[in-house]
């Protein structure tokens, strides 16, 4: 668990074409690269909303989380984290920055893996 937050709430895509269901998602311990943030402000794009209504083939990484535009303010950083701080407030993109290449988090509830990312 990470050191301030062992859970969060996160609407989860579980299968296509079903609402998305709001889960308490277990927080895992950061993996080098990466930044834990509290999200104030997301977004679904079009693709997502292809994904969800099952319009883009098979979706090897469900159950997953949605909303990969987002906003919000750093609470932790992994290992190797220069570019940004707790307490710094973040824009969140899909594009690929400069910097450590680190893969998404995989969270868990009711010991199901919940993806965010390809991994």
């Amino acid at each position: 668990m990470n050191k301030k937050i062992k859970s969060a709430f996160a609407a989860t895509l579980i299968a296509t074409n079903k609402p998305l269901k709001i889960l308490n998602l277990a927080m895992p311990l950061l993996s080098s690269g990466q930044v834990l943030v509290e999200i104030n402000f997301s977004g679904v794009c079009r693709s997502q909303l292809m994904e969800v209504r099952g319009k883009r083939g098979q979706d090897r990484w469900l159950p997953h989380l949605l909303g990969h535009e987002a906003s919000g303010k750093v609470l932790e950083i992994g290992e190797g984290v220069t570019k940004v701080k707790p307490g710094d407030y973040v824009v969140l993109s899909w594009i690929k920055g400069s910097g450590l290449d680190a893969p998404g988090a995989q969270y868990t509830c009711d010991g199901m893996v919940i993806h965010s990312g390809p991994e």
